[in-house]
């Protein structure tokens, strides 16, 4: 069950991950605030959700 879980946290970090792109490119285009804080916390649940999924499988 705990690889399940461990699966479950990869997959939605590299479902975050997917969309990163789209996000940066934003954010080169119009440098303010909330395209920043939309960049920032996206890394930080794409972060959280790998030391989540290692954290489970350990």
């Amino acid at each position: 069950m705990d690889i399940l879980k461990m699966l479950g946290f990869v997959f939605v970090a590299l479902g975050l991950a997917l969309e990163l792109p789209k996000i940066l490119r934003d954010y080169r285009e119009d440098r303010n605030l909330e395209n920043f804080l939309e960049l920032f916390g996206r890394i930080f649940m794409i972060l959280a959700a790998i030391i989540l999924a290692i954290g489970v499988f350990v």
